[in-house]
């Protein structure tokens, strides 16, 4: 295996330059902290990628920050790199309390919940800060509480993982019909095999874990995830063509288990919110300055990198539009609607220059 060049490396100079830092979270325990023998907590954070990819950093990050906050009073542990099990195993081990806390992309989460399946429909978002308006917003903020209530599982924020590109090891992918045929790995996740399917591919659910094994043995011909995992992951070894297809956007939810988060004193509560925020504009910031960064290593690994134009992007558009009917007709979001209509107001705001870059604060 060659000696690979650290994402981490390409992205020392924002750490450098001061960048908002976070860290970690909680679990209960009764061990005296000091000579106020306050009572302390301790955190298992189960994490799926590498540690040099930007989501682990930004872990890594709030676990620092939070343990400070706290004054040693939440004691973080991050287990990255799925040393916890697969995204869904970790997930329901947060669930039932046996870990306090999970990172998860948005399409592991709708496997515990129909409220936050539509963020996985094609072409949603225009925009990495459209994506975090929306969320940061009244109706984004509401349908988090209404997840934990229900689950059990509250996202405190929301990392990017990125656009989510196509990678094969046989062919070229610049169109739809490219697509035709070829076995593509795709999470566990009911919209993203119609999302594939309509494409022409024939996708096939699997666990992450399983990926670089399968691509190594031609179990499948390729993957959808953003270049940074294929970077960090090595998938320049077992593929040869990656395409910016960009249909879903993948944002990872950083999850806490609900009825833990609310037994911590308020004052804890309050570290643990402003450690995610402050690790999560740390964390987008990192990604959205790694991405160019994954594609050009990939490149350097021998992969052939197509960018598509926005005339081949919309003929993927066009190709996944039933997508929208399709989900519909199972009746799974009764509010699809509404959340249309608000997250196209915040395309509209990103397209007139309305949105902070990266965080997709409102501007002013």
């Amino acid at each position: 295996m060659k000696k690979r060049r650290s994402i981490a490396a390409a992205l020392a100079l924002i750490l450098s330059l001061g960048l908002l830092s976070a860290c970690g979270s909680q679990e209960a325990g009764d061990t005296p902290a000091g000579d106020d023998a306050e009572e302390t907590y301790h955190i298992q954070l189960a994490g799926s990628v590498a540690e040099d990819h930007p989501i682990t950093l930004g872990l890594y990050k709030f676990e620092e920050l939070l343990e400070e906050s706290s004054g040693g009073r939440i004691q973080v542990d991050v287990y990255p790199n799925g040393q916890l099990g697969s995204n869904r195993e970790y997930y329901e081990q947060c669930q039932q309390g046996n870990i306090q806390m999970a990172e998860g992309g948005a399409v592991v989460l709708a496997n515990f919940t129909d409220k936050f399946k539509f963020m996985q429909l094609p072409y949603l978002f225009n925009s990495r800060e459209s994506v975090q308006n929306f969320l940061n917003s009244e109706s984004g903020k509401a349908l988090t509480l209404e997840i934990a209530e229900e689950t059990g599982i509250y996202p405190l924020v929301f990392f990017e993982n990125g656009w989510q590109a196509v990678s094969n090891s046989v062919r070229e992918v610049r169109t739809p019909a490219d697509l035709s045929g070829l076995k593509i790995r795709t999470q566990e996740n009911d919209i993203l095999l119609e999302v594939y399917t309509e494409m022409g591919a024939n996708p096939m659910p699997m666990a992450f874990s399983e990926l670089f094994t399968a691509m190594q043995q031609k179990t499948v011909d390729g993957q959808v995830n953003p270049a940074l995992v294929a970077s960090t992951g090595n998938y320049d070894e077992v593929q040869e063509y990656i395409s910016d297809v960009n249909a879903v956007y993948d944002a990872t939810a950083i999850s806490i288990n609900y009825d833990f988060y609310l037994s911590l004193p308020e004052d804890l509560r309050a570290a643990v919110d402003q450690a995610a925020q402050e690790a999560c504009a740390y964390q987008l910031q990192l990604s959205a300055d790694g991405e160019e960064a994954a594609f050009q290593e990939l490149e350097e690994g021998g992969m052939k990198i197509t960018y598509l134009t926005d005339e081949e992007r919309a003929a993927f558009q066009e190709a996944t539009a039933g997508v929208y009917d399709w989900f519909v007709a199972q009746g799974t979001e009764p509010e699809l609607d509404r959340y249309l209509e608000e997250i196209q107001v915040c395309n509209d705001k990103f397209t007139n220059g309305q949105l902070e870059a990266v965080t997709g604060a409102d501007k002013g």
